[in-house]
């Protein structure tokens, strides 16, 4: 099924299926010997489950808790993998913004080096360790539910002010570490709000398009960090490391420019508000021939 509410169960009831559904589809993922997509989609699928956690408990506590510790768990033995692919892409990335020719050519001479080590898979170990933990997950949702009819609203309410704060931390210092935290909380918001586009498909789909973007936006940022940290191990120069490191700082600025106006928008608005309208388009949601009016 879609990653979305079915408007004919209650969201208190549905949100429990999404996050089963999520948990099963990255176990599913993993299954055999997966390639890389096969890996990135499992580790969205993990995020999904854990944006859909929130909604269920917003304190994440008892067997929330138990569950979400299972899913970061598989996350972090999955997340190696990505690398070598974030390294080559945010390469191109920088040979974009024209950099003096030596300067380009040693970073090409990185990048082919970084192709010609291929793809990189997750280790087995690491590979049985994610799947050990995501059957833990699974064990422990068994039957969780929302405590109430209100607690998906609680929820929603709960990681957008959390996405408040961050965005407030990151404004008034924008560090890498506080720009990725907020990403980790936009990206909880954006899994969420896809989740209940069907109430007004039109208003909540377009704010939906533009938290992704501003998450991707972060993420982007986030892949100039760890460039910015490989850059010891690149086998360039001294000085090109230089070189690089304020090529990829130069970028970093302008992707937190862009990032934080988003977020601006994004969260513009009180947590309680907000959660109150959506929960109201949730109890009168709009009939599939309305949608098309």
């Amino acid at each position: 099924m879609a990653f979305e509410l079915d408007l004919q169960t209650p969201p208190a009831q549905d949100v429990p299926r999404l996050l089963d559904e999520q948990i099963a589809a990255a176990e599913n993922a993993l299954q055999g010997t997966p390639d890389a997509d096969a890996t990135h989609a499992a580790r969205r699928h993990l995020k999904r489950a854990r944006a859909m956690l929130r909604l269920l408990d917003a304190d994440l506590g008892g067997r929330a808790a138990t569950v979400d510790a299972a899913l970061r768990t598989a996350g972090r033995h999955l997340s190696e993998s990505r690398d070598a692919t974030v390294l080559v892409a945010t390469i191109d990335a920088l040979l974009d913004l024209r950099p003096r020719p030596a300067t380009a050519k040693a970073l090409r001479s990185w990048q082919a080096a970084l192709r010609s080590a291929g793809e990189t898979v997750v280790e087995p170990d690491a590979l049985a360790a994610a799947r050990d933990a995501l059957q833990q997950a699974r064990q422990a949702a068994t039957g969780l539910g929302a405590n109430g009819d209100t607690a998906v609203w609680t929820g929603f309410e709960a990681s957008y002010r959390e996405g408040r704060r961050a965005l407030r931390r990151a404004q008034a210092k924008p560090t890498a570490r506080r720009l990725h935290t907020l990403r980790k909380a936009l990206k909880h918001h954006v899994y969420q709000l896809r989740v209940l586009r069907p109430l007004w498909p039109a208003v909540l789909g377009a704010v939906h398009d533009e938290a992704d973007r501003a998450a991707e936006l972060l993420g982007l940022h986030h892949d100039c960090e760890v460039l910015r940290e490989r850059l010891a191990g690149s086998g360039l120069s001294a000085a090109r490391q230089t070189r690089v490191d304020a090529l990829a700082a130069v970028r970093q600025g302008t992707l937190a420019e862009g990032a934080l106006a988003r977020c601006a928008l994004l969260y513009a608005e009180r947590g309680g508000r907000y959660a109150r309208r959506i929960a109201a388009w949730a109890a009168h949601p709009l009939t599939a021939s309305e949608h098309g009016r």
